[in-house]
């Protein structure tokens, strides 16, 4: 026959009930006892350092890309925004002897600033009797190296007449006003320039009167209003000489 004790009814009464998972009590403290990983920290550092390296490797690659785009921007400008563009530079040439030339330097396009090599290059534009003389090894992309027999534009008017000089649109006649003596002092007589030499046509030098003497004589000299040395002449003496009365 078994005998039970009350005491130990009690006991394991008592137990059951602690123990029990659906008690609300016992769930309060499992809450309350669980940690979550702290992972703000890890993660701010870890967004820092990939932010970081992004910027990094953005701001190492934009000027190489903000030089190829301003490269590419040279191309097609016109000449005076070329000019002023920065990355970007003119090429001008020097026309030969073909239909329709000017002796003036002629603009021939933009290109992105580069170093050149320092030697003359001859130029020819495809498909055209277009021929030019540049001032280095830089040749626009619409043209291409090449050779000729031609002469420099406006090179027939080097040795001209005074009257076979003023009828060619090619040609500049030079004029200078001789030194003479008047009164005991030298001056120089604007009233009677002489006709000096003729020259192919070319750019407006700078607004100076200059004194020149042909080459090899530096006794004999003209005053030049025009500011330009003529072919076959050469800056002499001390500069200009007052104008005559």
């Amino acid at each position: 026959m078994r005998i039970l004790y009350p005491s130990l009814l009690l006991g394991l009464a008592a137990c059951q009930i602690i123990g029990d998972p659906k008690d609300p009590g016992n769930d309060s403290a499992s809450d309350s006892t669980t940690v979550e990983p702290d992972t703000t920290s890890t993660t701010t550092a870890t967004t820092t350092e990939s932010t970081g390296t992004s910027e990094g490797s953005l701001s190492e690659a934009l000027p190489t890309t903000a030089a190829t785009t301003e490269g590419l921007a040279c191309d097609g400008l016109d000449e005076l925004t070329c000019g002023s563009t920065t990355g970007c530079r003119p090429i001008l040439g020097t026309p030969f002897e073909f239909p329709g030339c000017s002796p003036l330097p002629a603009y021939l396009g933009c290109i992105v600033q580069t170093d050149c090599g320092a030697t003359p290059t001859i130029a020819c534009r495809p498909d055209s009797l277009e021929v030019y003389l540049l001032d280095d090894t830089c040749i626009p992309s619409d043209l291409e190296p090449c050779t000729t027999m031609l002469t420099l534009c406006g090179e027939a008017c080097l040795g001209l007449d005074e009257q076979t000089c003023a009828a060619d649109p090619n040609c500049t006649a030079h004029f200078g006003a001789p030194h003479v003596e008047q009164d005991m002092m030298l001056c120089a007589d604007f009233d009677a320039q002489q006709f000096l030499a003729c020259d192919k046509l070319q750019p407006p030098c700078p607004p100076a009167v200059v004194t020149v003497c042909p080459i090899d004589q530096p006794d004999v000299g003209f005053d030049v209003a025009s500011g330009c040395v003529p072919p076959g002449f050469e800056s002499c003496m001390d500069g200009p000489l007052p104008e005559c009365p």
